[in-house]
Order: C-alpha cells, then sequence, then structure tokens
C-alpha cells in the first residue's frame, strides 16, 4: 500500500494527483483489509459466507468425479448469528450509556446531542472491520467505514495524514470521492473512465468578518491545523473480529448443515434390492419412487433366484458432533472474551457473576483503551479540554442479594446512602423515598419536642407545689 508521501510527491500536478486518488482507491478496495471488512458485512447480516463457499466447492469436485453438467438445487444453508451477538455485546457493554468526561461537562456538551450514538456505531465498526475512522465535521462526529474511506498513513510515524471517502451509487453510475487533507477537502468526479477535479480545493471551516452595520466584510477559511479525520481500532492487534471468530462460526455452521444433510438423505430407512442387477440407475430411482409414494412394491421371488425388497432403518450418529458443537460454543467464548448467559441462572450470586464477566471485562479494557485514545484525539482537533472519558458498564447482578446487602449496612453508611445504593429504585422513586424518609424524621422531631415541653411543664410545676 503506499503511504501519504506519494500523495505529497504529486501535490503541485493537478492531473497527477487525481490519477493518484483513482488508483489508490483501487489499490485499497483490492487490499486484504478491505476484503476482510467486506466478509464481515456479510457475517454482520448472517449471511455467512464460509459455509456457502465449502458446498460450492464439494458441488464443483462432485461435478467433475461424476461428469455432472449442472449443480443441483440445494436447500438454503442454517447459518450462526453469534458474528453479532458477540460484536454487539462486546460494544454495548462499554458504550450503550455513552461515555462521561469527569471535570469536561461543558465539552461533552460541545461534542452533540448525536456524539454518543456516533461513537457506538463507530466502535461497532471498529470490531468488525478492525478499523473506522471519526471526521470532526465544524460540531459533530461523521462516521467513514473501511469499505468507503482509503486511508494514507504517513510512512515516519504512522500517523493518518490523508484520506479518500468514495463512493458509487449503481455499478453503471460514475464514482465520487472527495478528498481529505490537512490544508482541505477536494472533491472528484469520474468521467469516461478518468477522474478529474470538481472544484478547487475548499477549508474545514469559514470565518467571516462582519462591519459594524452587520455586513460580511471578508470571508476566510481556515482549517484545524492538522487531519480532522481519527482512526479507530477496534483492538490493538488492529484487525477484525472476524479473523478470531470465523473458523469457529464456519465449523459450527457446517456441522449443523451436516445433521441437515444427514436427515434427509439418509431418512433413517434404506431399501435392499436383491437380485436386480439388471436394473440401471434410472429404473432403481423410480422404483425408489415407486416405494415412497405408493409404500407398496411388486416383488417377482419365483425360483431360487427370487427378487427380495427389505427396509433397514438407519440412526443418524449425533453424540459426536453434539459433544464438537457444545466445545466449539464453549471455546468461541472464551476465546473471544464474552459472557455466556447459559453459564450463569437465577440464583448465581454476584461473586459467581462478577467471574463470569471477567473475561468480558479483560477484553472491554483493550477496547475502550482504543476508544479513549480516539476521544482524546477528536477533543484536540475540536480545541475542547482534554480529558480522559470514563465508561459505565452494562451489567446483569443478583439484585436480592445486592438490596439484602445494603438494608444490612444502613445504620453506618445512613439513610440517604443507602438509597442511592439500591439497585431496583429508579432515580425518582430514590428522591421520592428520601422525601418520605424525610418527613417521617420532621414528624418524630415534632412529636419528640412535644414530649420534652410537657414533660418540662409537669417538671416546672412538681418544683412549685415542692416549694410551697
Amino acid at each position: 500500500m503506499r503511504t501519504y508521501q506519494d500523495l505529497d510527491a504529486v501535490q503541485n500536478d493537478p492531473a497527477a494527483k487525481a490519477a493518484f486518488v483513482q488508483s489508490f482507491i483501487g489499490e485499497h478496495v483490492s487490499s486484504a483489509p478491505y476484503k476482510i471488512a467486506e466478509d464481515a458485512d456479510r457475517y454482520d447480516r448472517q449471511q455467512n459466507s464460509g459455509i456457502d463457499r465449502f458446498l460450492d466447492a464439494m458441488a464443483d469436485i462432485d461435478i467433475k468425479l461424476r461428469n455432472i453438467r449442472q449443480k443441483s438445487p440445494r436447500p438454503d444453508t442454517v447459518k450462526s448469528n453469534s458474528f453479532q451477538r458477540l460484536n454487539v455485546q462486546r460494544v454495548s457493554y462499554s458504550l450503550t450509556n455513552g461515555i462521561t468526561l469527569p471535570g469536561a461537562e461543558a465539552s461533552k456538551a460541545a461534542l452533540g446531542e448525536s456524539f454518543d450514538e456516533q461513537l457506538y456505531r463507530l466502535g461497532y465498526l471498529a470490531c468488525i472491520h478492525g478499523e473506522s475512522f471519526g471526521f470532526w465535521n465544524a460540531d459533530h462526529l461523521d462516521i467513514f467505514k473501511l469499505t468507503n474511506f482509503a486511508p494514507l498513513y504517513d510512512e515516519k510515524d504512522g500517523t493518518l495524514r490523508a484520506g479518500i471517502y468514495f463512493w458509487r451509487l449503481q455499478p453503471e453510475k460514475p464514482m465520487h470521492a472527495v478528498l481529505y487533507e490537512e490544508s482541505g477537502f477536494t472533491r472528484y468526479k469520474e468521467e469516461c473512465g478518468t477522474f478529474r477535479m470538481d472544484g478547487v480545493q475548499q477549508p474545514y471551516k469559514t470565518k467571516t468578518t462582519t462591519t459594524p452595520h452587520g455586513g460580511a466584510e471578508s470571508v476566510e477559511g481556515e482549517g484545524y491545523g492538522l487531519l480532522p479525520i481519527v482512526p479507530l481500532w477496534g483492538n490493538r492487534n488492529h484487525q477484525s473480529t472476524l479473523v478470531n471468530l470465523k473458523g469457529y462460526i464456519d465449523n459450527i455452521d457446517l456441522i449443523v448443515n451436516g445433521f441437515c444433510d444427514d436427515l434427509r438423505e439418509c431418512a433413517q430407512i434404506y431399501w435392499l434390492v436383491s437380485n436386480y442387477g439388471g436394473m440401471d440407475d434410472t429404473a432403481l430411482k423410480n422404483f425408489l419412487q415407486k416405494l415412497r409414494y405408493n409404500h407398496i412394491a411388486s416383488v417377482d421371488n419365483a425360483g431360487n433366484n427370487g427378487g427380495d425388497v427389505q427396509p433397514y432403518t438407519q440412526e443418524v450418529p449425533t453424540q459426536a458432533r453434539e459433544a464438537l458443537l457444545q466445545r466449539l460454543h464453549n471455546s468461541m467464548y472464551e476465546d473471544f472474551g464474552g459472557l455466556d448467559v447459559h453459564c450463569v441462572s437465577a440464583s448465581s450470586t454476584n461473586d459467581h457473576l462478577e467471574a463470569a464477566y471477567q473475561p468480558l471485562d479483560e477484553n472491554a479494557r483493550d477496547f475502550e483503551n482504543q476508544v479513549t485514545k480516539f476521544v482524546r484525539k477528536i477533543l484536540k482537533i475540536a480545541g475542547l479540554t482534554d480529558t480522559k472519558p470514563q465508561y459505565t458498564h452494562v451489567r446483569i447482578s443478583n439484585t436480592a442479594e445486592q438490596v439484602n446487602m445494603v438494608l444490612s449496612e444502613a445504620e453506618i453508611i445512613g439513610s440517604d446512602l443507602a438509597i442511592d445504593l439500591l439497585p431496583n429504585l429508579t432515580p425518582e422513586q430514590k428522591e421520592q423515598a428520601k422525601g418520605a424518609l424525610a418527613a417521617e424524621s420532621q414528624e418524630r422531631e415534632t412529636i419528640d419536642d412535644d414530649i420534652d415541653a410537657a414533660l418540662g411543664e409537669k417538671t416546672a410545676a412538681e418544683l412549685s407545689h415542692e416549694a410551697n
């Protein structure tokens, strides 16, 4: 793959620069990361390509060996949805509740209302593609996928210095592209198979100077001082999660569809035809069809060499494959670092749940480390206060156990803090509970004051009586 330095070498030649943009897009589309990202999109849509490729290859071998002219139709394959499920679990665990910027609430507000939603989508694409790109567009975050953005990295320090966003609405329509550089962006359009500039380079921001009477005096373009596009990696290996999961998913799909084929081909019964050696394949197929639909056969068993037809039942082997399926399932969750809900139950203690979440916590830290780097770079580009984001994890817990623990410690930590720690109450319910406690405490204090006053009057009366 070419680098930013290759683009910089043709900066002063518009025709060569347009040719570079076109050729680099073709180079990116044919690259291994792009092919993996395309495959990941198919698995994400539960259109797993592994099982179909395997069955097509087996069909081609069968055609060549048996000299069959065309493929016989086959039913649609059963495909696992584990790829989407595991990636959704990893991303939602860290980003469903958004991020917080401690001590920089104004910076979080300046990122825009949609920032958390865009960050979630960006993180998901980073996991399944290995890399995604966030474009800080003046006051909000836009998303670029690896399948429509070709990055140009600096060969000296590995930083992203430029990139090309490209799209084509229909195969017969011309391709459009936008070259993003530190100084601005330039549009390109395909004409007769060749890229040409569609206007001059545009700045990322414009600054308008107004006259004292409110009229526009001048409009000047300006940039950010650096490229406003930041890459987000899904993990420290900078690779798609499909690399880890594809083998598991393909083998699970193969075993499940093997079950279906066995049941369809075996049908748990087959027929042994004796002394019918003169029958060709066509005659045997017709004979079998009559058996299937009529459930009766005419057999000539006259003489010592009479014909005979005997049915035999056949059990489909399941134990070995069931054991392998379970082993693949367990290993897939263990290697990926996911939470398998089948490992916990309603009676699981919080200690058990903590142990079940440990692999997910470990892998979430790796993912969150990449997100933290991304967010801090976006804050720098936007000119906002730099701070380390914090994440609120989405977890299941034994609520009854937590409530009992909080209630047992209420006398030590105080009623208000105990109410805040109760996991089964909403924020509104917690405020109502605090208000009710405050009212009850006030009423109790009023009653105590009345009692003290009454006792004080009684004591004064007694002392006066004794004095008399």
